[in-house]
């Protein structure tokens, strides 16, 4: 059962999260908010990059209609950050919400799925008092999104044309199966910003390869990660040219091509960290289109911190 916000912040060890990975606190206008870490915001600094690096593209389709964001994981539009610094100010806009608010070559239309009922009705409210206008563009989906997307990609090809964007964001590879990024690819114009959950795998792909329905094999649609990591023995390798060739073959290009044993340089990725800098996931840019590359380069040429990379 959740309480309403009181003057005491998250902080970095929480009690509060339920199952959902709602807080137990409700938020500032008494609506569930997602419990988050702090570097939840080097996700969204990723995100927002793209998007506006790529504004002069999109514009050409928003000016007439035909632009669209896709978020398969929306969640209820604002989260708590796990505070490191005591009575620090925590309660931020989601990815849904962000999107929302974007005044530069907006969205036309908005497809947001979370298989969590509460966290759509939260986003609901939240993107109804911010713009009635804007809400009246919005579709909402309380199912599971891999069973979602074959109904929304009969829906978006009646009109093929326009321009879509995908945001994958779920909490790990259970909740998302390779069956939708197939489904995807029917799109013609299309990029996606896949989380690639590297940390919760590390974490436990030993178990999931002990039983029958493996997680990992519903993920990546192929089983062949299993044979590629039992040559090299690095399942960060393994699982990155199995996603690579699985993609390759749908259609999508800018996905990089592994050439190296560290495949951290070989692929366009933005590497999300923890506190004590361990790579929790990676966003990866799917596309079917050449110019994506350049965009994504240049977001990864400076990093949240403000660090230029090195090439």
């Amino acid at each position: 059962m959740t309480i309403s916000i009181d003057s005491t912040p998250c902080i970095k060890k929480c009690s509060r999260k339920l199952k959902n990975g709602n807080c137990k606190i409700l938020g500032s206008d008494n609506l569930p908010v997602q419990c988050v870490g702090p570097w939840v915001e080097n996700k969204y600094f990723f995100l927002e990059k793209y998007l506006n690096i790529s504004r002069a593209v999109r514009k050409k389709f928003s000016e007439k209609d035909n632009a669209v964001y896709i978020d398969l994981f929306s969640g209820p539009g604002k989260c708590f950050v796990k505070a490191i610094v005591y009575n620090k100010k925590n309660e931020i806009d989601n990815g849904s919400l962000r999107v929302i608010k974007r005044d530069e070559a907006p969205f036309n239309k908005f497809y947001f799925s979370d298989i969590d009922e509460s966290n759509i009705k939260s986003l609901k409210t939240r993107i109804l008092n911010y713009s009635e206008s804007l809400y009246g563009k919005c579709s909402f989906n309380s199912s599971d999104s891999n069973l979602y997307i074959n109904n929304l990609i009969k829906e978006l090809l009646f009109k093929y044309w326009r321009y879509h964007f995908v945001y994958i964001d779920p909490y790990g590879p259970e909740e998302l199966k390779f069956s939708t990024i197939t489904a995807l690819s029917k799109l013609e114009r299309i990029d996606i910003l896949l989380h690639f959950p590297i940390g919760a795998i590390k974490r436990n792909y030993k178990n999931w390869t002990e039983k029958e329905k493996n997680i990992l094999n519903d993920f990546l649609g192929t089983s062949i990660w299993q044979q590629k990591y039992n040559q090299c023995k690095d399942i960060y390798k393994a699982l990155i040219e199995t996603l690579v060739e699985q993609l390759k073959n749908l259609g999508y290009k800018n996905i990089g091509l592994i050439n190296s044993k560290n495949c951290d340089d070989t692929l366009p990725v933005a590497a999300i960290k923890n506190t004590k800098n361990v790579k929790l996931y990676e966003l990866i840019l799917i596309s079917k289109h050449n110019i994506a590359n350049d965009f994504w380069d240049k977001v990864l040429e400076v990093g949240p911190n403000g660090q230029k990379k090195l090439f």
